[in-house]
Order: C-alpha cells, then sequence, then structure tokens
C-alpha cells in the first residue's frame, strides 16, 4: 500500500446566526396537514402524477414515517440505476423537520461532500441553516445522498485500519522525485487499491452512486412530499446536484439556490485548479492577518511567511514529524490540516496554533485537525463513509487525468497559480484506476424554461472559487448571481442582511433579483 497526494473537497458551511426579516409576502398555503412531531404521524401525499409505468411504484410508494422527536425520519425506495429502474433498488434516508407555523411547501437541503450527510445536517443545525421566517413556512428536508450514510451505503473496507493507514501512511525509504514516473507509478498503484477495495466491498452498486442518478433520487422526493416544483437549498457540491437538476428536470424547478457554486462544466483538472487557486488565496488572507497578531509564527512580511510555510511543508515531506503513538506527521496530513482551517476566519486562531506547534516538532494539534477532516475518530474508526463517498461521487462524475504527461503539465499550472499550497494539490488522483468509467461529462447548464435559479459566490472562498459562481449564474438561462466581498464558504444566513434579504424574499415569495447583486 503507498501513500498518495489527495485532492480536497468542499465542505459545507454551517451558518450560525439569522437576520430579522420583515415585510414578507407569503404564498397561499399548500394542500394537505402540517407535520407535527407532537401530533399524529404526517400525511405527505405523493403527487400522483403520470410517469413511466416502471417508476409507477417509485413516485406513487406512500413513506411510513417515524417519530424521531422533533422531526420526523423515513426511508424512501429508489431505483439502484434510474436508466434501469426494473432491476435492483436502493434506500434513501430522509428526515424532516416541520414547518414551525402555517405551512406552505418543503425545501430540500444539501450540505456538500460529496459525501456530506443531509440527515445530519437537518438533525443537528436545522435551526441556523434557513432563516427563522422561511422555516416557519417550509418543512426543511434533510436527504443523505445514495451512498452516504442512513442510505445504502458505499463501503471500502473490513477493518478500519486498512482505509487509516492508506490515507495517512508514510512508506519506509526515500520518496522518488515528485512526480516522477516513479512517483506517479507509485500513487496510481495506490489509487487501484482503493478502488478495487471499493469495488470489492460495495459491488456493481458503486457504478451508480453519481450526482445524476442523485438528482432523480431529488425529483423522487419532491413527487413524494407533493411538490409540483422543487425548492432547494445547496451548498458546496450540493450546488452541482442542484445544477444537474435543473439539467435533467428543467420544469419542475421551483425556488432553488445554490451557494458556493460547482462549475458543472469544469473538468477534473480545471477543478483541481480552481479549488488550488482558492485555497492560496485564502491563505494569504490569513497571512496578511496572521501577521497582524501577536501569537503569529511567522517573520518577516507576507512574502516571507508564505516562504516559510512553503519550507516547513517541504521539511515535513522529508523528515516527518513522529508522534507518540508511533504516527506520523508528514507533509499531506499538515496540508490538509491547513486547508481544512481556512474555510472560515474564525478558524485562524487554530491554523496560528497549529502552525506555531509543527514548526516546534509537535504535530499533534495538526493530525487531529486533519483526522477531523477526514472523520476519524482517535481510536482509528471512522465517524462515517464520507471519505469513501467523496472519492466514489467524483470519480463516477468525471474522467481522471491518467497520462503522466498530462498530469505534469497540469501541475505546472496549477503551482504557477498556487506557488505555495499548489504543489500538494499535483499528481495522480484517487479516481485513477476507479473500476468504473465515469458517467457523467463537465458540460454547460442551461436549463430552459426553469424558474430563477439563485447562484450565491464568495470572493474569498477557499474550496469553491467565485469564478465558478460566475460561470454557472452566467450558464443558466434563468441564473441570477449574488456576489459577496467576504472570507469563507457558503454565504447565506450568515449575517449578512444583502445575501440574505433576497434570497429569504425568493423562498417566500417567489420574488427574486430582476439583476445581479453585488454585497
Amino acid at each position: 500500500m503507498h501513500r498518495t497526494r489527495r485532492g480536497l473537497a468542499a465542505l459545507a458551511a454551517v451558518a450560525v446566526t439569522t437576520l430579522a426579516l420583515t415585510g414578507c409576502i407569503l404564498p397561499p398555503p399548500m394542500p394537505g396537514p402540517v407535520a407535527d412531531p407532537t401530533g399524529g404521524e404526517p400525511q405527505w401525499s405523493p403527487t400522483g402524477e403520470t410517469v413511466a409505468t416502471e417508476l409507477q411504484p417509485f413516485y406513487g410508494q406512500e413513506v411510513a414515517w417515524d417519530d424521531c422527536g422533533t422531526l420526523w425520519c423515513g426511508t424512501v425506495t429508489a431505483p439502484m440505476d434510474w436508466n434501469d429502474p426494473s432491476a435492483d433498488t436502493i434506500e434513501l434516508s430522509v428526515n424532516v423537520a416541520p414547518a414551525t407555523g402555517e405551512r406552505h411547501g418543503a425545501i430540500l437541503y444539501n450540505p456538500g461532500g460529496p459525501g456530506a450527510s443531509g440527515v445530519e445536517y437537518v438533525r443537528d443545525y436545522g435551526d441556523y441553516l434557513l432563516h427563522a421566517d422561511v422555516r416557519e413556512h417550509y418543512d426543511l428536508v434533510g436527504f443523505d445522498p445514495r451512498g452516504v450514510g442512513g442510505s445504502t451505503p458505499i463501503s471500502c473496507y473490513d477493518d478500519p485500519a486498512e482505509l487509516y493507514d492508506w490515507l495517512w501512511e508514510i512508506p519506509e525509504g526515500p520518496a522518488p522525485e515528485p512526480l516522477s514516473d516513479a512517483d506517479l507509478q507509485e500513487q496510481l498503484e495506490s489509487a487501484q487499491w482503493f478502488g478495487e477495495a471499493c469495488l470489492e466491498h460495495t459491488g456493481p452498486y458503486l457504478e451508480f452512486v453519481g450526482t445524476e442518478q442523485v438528482a432523480s433520487d431529488m425529483d423522487l422526493l419532491r413527487a413524494l412530499f407533493g411538490q409540483e416544483k422543487l425548492n432547494y437549498l445547496g451548498v458546496s457540491y450540493g450546488t452541482l446536484i442542484g445544477s444537474t437538476y435543473a439539467d435533467l428536470f428543467p420544469d419542475n424547478v421551483g425556488r432553488m439556490v445554490l451557494d458556493a457554486a460547482v462549475a458543472p462544466d469544469a473538468t477534473d483538472f480545471e477543478g483541481t485548479l480552481f479549488q488550488a487557486a482558492g485555497f492560496e488565496l485564502a491563505y494569504g488572507n490569513f497571512v496578511a492577518d496572521c501577521l497582524q497578531q501577536q501569537d503569529c509564527p511567522f517573520q518577516g512580511d507576507e512574502a516571507d511567511a508564505l516562504a516559510q510555510t512553503r519550507e516547513l511543508i517541504e521539511q515535513l515531506d522529508a523528515s516527518p514529524i513522529p508522534m507518540a503513538d508511533g504516527r506520523q506527521l508528514g507533509s499531506s496530513a499538515f496540508f490538509i490540516a491547513i486547508a481544512a482551517n481556512l474555510y472560515a476566519d474564525f478558524q485562524w486562531p487554530t491554523l496560528r496554533q497549529i502552525i506555531t506547534d509543527a514548526m516546534a516538532g509537535d504535530g499533534e494539534s495538526a493530525f487531529a485537525a486533519a483526522d477531523e477532516y477526514y472523520g476519524v475518530n482517535p481510536d482509528g474508526t471512522f465517524v462515517d463513509n464520507s471519505l469513501e463517498s467523496l472519492i466514489a461521487v467524483n470519480c463516477i462524475d468525471g474522467p481522471a487525468v491518467t497520462d503522466f504527461d498530462e498530469v505534469r503539465a497540469n501541475a505546472e499550472q496549477i503551482m504557477a497559480a498556487a506557488p505555495t499550497l499548489g504543489p500538494d494539490f499535483v499528481g495522480v488522483g484517487s479516481c485513477a484506476a476507479w473500476p468504473f468509467e465515469a458517467t457523467r461529462e463537465p458540460h454547460e447548464i442551461t436549463a430552459p424554461g426553469a424558474e430563477p435559479i439563485i447562484v450565491v459566490g464568495g470572493l474569498n472562498d477557499p474550496a469553491t472559487s467565485y469564478q465558478q459562481a460566475v460561470d454557472l449564474a452566467e450558464m443558466l438561462e434563468s441564473g441570477v448571481l449574488i456576489s459577496v466581498d467576504a472570507e469563507g464558504h457558503g454565504q447565506y444566513n450568515n449575517g449578512n442582511s444583502c445575501v440574505d434579504r433576497p434570497v429569504n424574499d425568493y423562498f417566500l415569495n417567489g420574488t427574486a433579483p430582476t439583476a445581479d447583486l453585488d454585497c
């Protein structure tokens, strides 16, 4: 088993502040009873719409809802492959935080990933994902996308130590020259081991976990909640699910908001380039702030601090820090610790401490941050299967670069765009030896006929760069862009009235901005 450098996944940011909203015009109430966890079982009724014969058992199913305290929880049956719905089936885990007042519909939510659990976000953060006025009138629906969490899961191991070692193990002996054929071959073999492990433990289902299949699952959920149109809030990777839904079902798009957008036409390389540049920008902003703080570990100016960072990463690559438990903190884990703490500026004090510790030869805080990012418990087990889902979905969503010369040419562009952190984004990716061909080709999405789609982009977003929001809003025929001059990944319901008011207004009365907004 060999170590490989890994790209980063975008995490969804949880908004923890709300802003009072007044003067909202509400749509007329939807027919049907309000879901009340303190009363009887909810009776959301399927739309009864006409669908193909083979889809009727799915679109006409009655979901058995369980009382989960303040939520309702249920399981939905979906085809394993929407292109062959008469074959095997899978299960989707769903929960609902009922509207707190008169119900006017439902809003489906996805926090990103790939691999993040919508069920967990609605359960743990439901009061913060939507403004209180919106929550008053809408059920908030969380779901675990296929392959994730409580839905029929992806699995890639029996013993969690196998996955943990694959993630962080540093091979003995001298490392090959970076980007040499020997180095890239090691990474290719690492990717092959992981792909084979996932196929062994998941089986043929592994081919059907891509975003287009997830979007079809969402249309099923729309119908089962009795909604003629899908109201949706997607963050980070959740924006790709949303735009894909609009691509496949433009006439079914309702009030859709895509926050921290992913460009659906970006190739694997272009997505990596976007992300490398985004994290480089965010790290530069962190450094500028750090140099104003008394506990900043860097000396000199910003250029000196960036050079000291690169020197530290290279030092850890050559001489990892030994840990008391026998592990070694190498450059890969340290890089993940940096990136994991660039999603919002309130994380910057933690990042200063991580860098200070590593400079002093202490890797505990960095390893703790890297483990938390990938959902690793202190005992080496995993909180969930988000890491496996992250890789599996990305691999089936777009073709990987496997030609070594192309990898090296791409690396030059990435390192030019991100000289400090870029070297840790290059190499053969984890999808290079995936056991199934990608089923989705990156492409522009126009969604003709769709209702207005609000796209929100933060100028300093590290994980999904602002340009992707610009690109998505431009390609969508009904797209409208809200640009936010702020740090962080995800901007809605984060205390900025310039963002929150138009989004809330759209959810509550269907009025979208008629022109792009600058916030």
